[in-house]
């Protein structure tokens, strides 16, 4: 039977990498691959591609919004895909989270879904991430050390202006984009509560 696998890490801990040398795995056996992203992604623009700053190259991705059937742009290709993988999953609707659980049981397919466990906010997880550590067979983490230690990075800190936030709204905020002032970090517990 295949699992809905969720693979979690804190800002650039390579899950987009992993999810794009995944895709070229299964591709280079000639084994087709659905990757899908929320479209709250805005971080390369209008590009629905999914692209990494760790490697070169990218893959053409189905853009989904909250209202999007993601049951039927599977089931349009259930003939020749051997696995969906998701971008950015934390963006996910509960909806969207538990309609993949229901593909990964009917129809044999592995769902790897990549994304963050929780926002930059005090104790928030997102919505797509709380509702993929409910569902999701496999739980893994990604991980990757603290920009101001050697300890594991578990928290993503949100700096706007160089002033650490911890406060906001559930709106989506794209950071890691050249040229804005606003910039995340993973770090540990002890540097989000006390950053340098």
């Amino acid at each position: 039977m295949a699992k809905l696998y969720f693979r979690y890490g804190a800002m650039n801990s390579g899950k987009t990498a992993n999810l794009l040398m995944v895709a070229h795995n299964y591709l280079a056996q000639n084994k087709d691959v659905i990757i899908i992203k929320p479209s709250k992604d805005t971080r390369w623009g209008a590009d629905s591609d999914v692209k990494s700053r760790a490697i070169e190259g990218s893959f053409p991705a189905v853009t989904v919004s909250d209202s999007d059937d993601i049951k039927a742009i599977v089931k349009s290709r259930i003939n020749t895909v051997h696995a969906i993988l998701v971008e950015e999953a934390q963006f996910l609707s509960k909806k969207h989270v538990r309609d993949l659980a229901i593909i990964a049981d009917s129809f044999d397919i592995p769902v790897i879904c990549y994304g963050l466990r929780c926002s930059f906010m005090d104790g928030e997880l997102f919505e797509g991430s709380a509702a993929l550590m409910y569902w999701a067979d496999s739980i893994e983490e990604v991980k990757t050390v603290c920009e101001y230690c050697r300890s594991k990075a578990t928290k993503n800190l949100l700096r706007i202006n160089g002033i650490p936030q911890y406060t906001g709204t559930t709106n989506v905020v794209m950071g890691d984009v050249d040229g804005t002032q606003t910039s995340f970090t993973p770090v540990c517990r002890k540097h989000y509560l006390n950053p340098p």
